[in-house]
């Protein structure tokens, strides 16, 4: 059984791991968040019940991802999903949100490179930007 919680730290972790929050990837998590929602059977949250959950999860994740726990965190996030259909779901997800703000920076490249080499896909073929 998933939570919300699991649903949505994957993606804030993917709006988030550029140091920099662009309103089009917080807009594709919400659009993802949904999608999600639907697929793991979990109960629809409104876009400002989703951006009430990023803003309180904020300054956590800043911590989280600037600190010596970073990698156990993100592997924490991303080891909770085994099915294939949720797997596939939430890389594409994932992959979304990165390049949402056309711009695919190498923290988001190396963690979408992470979840490909946990769950066993390519990473997908994306000009990195620096």
């Amino acid at each position: 059984m998933f939570t919300h919680d699991d649903i949505l730290m994957p993606l804030a972790l993917t709006v988030m791991i550029d140091h920099k929050i662009k309103d089009p990837e917080l807009q594709e998590f919400r659009n993802q968040a949904a999608a999600l929602f639907n697929l793991f059977e979990l109960e629809q949250r409104t876009e400002d019940e989703l951006v009430e959950w990023f803003n309180a999860k904020e300054t956590e994740l800043k911590t989280t991802l600037t600190g010596r726990r970073k990698n156990t965190e993100i592997l924490r996030a991303l080891t909770r999903f085994s099915d294939d259909a949720h797997v596939e779901a939430m890389f594409d997800a994932m992959v979304t949100i990165s390049v949402a703000d056309q711009e695919y920076r190498r923290e988001e490249s190396d963690l979408v490179k992470s979840a490909a080499s946990i769950w066993g896909f390519q990473r997908p073929p994306l000009k990195i930007v620096d």
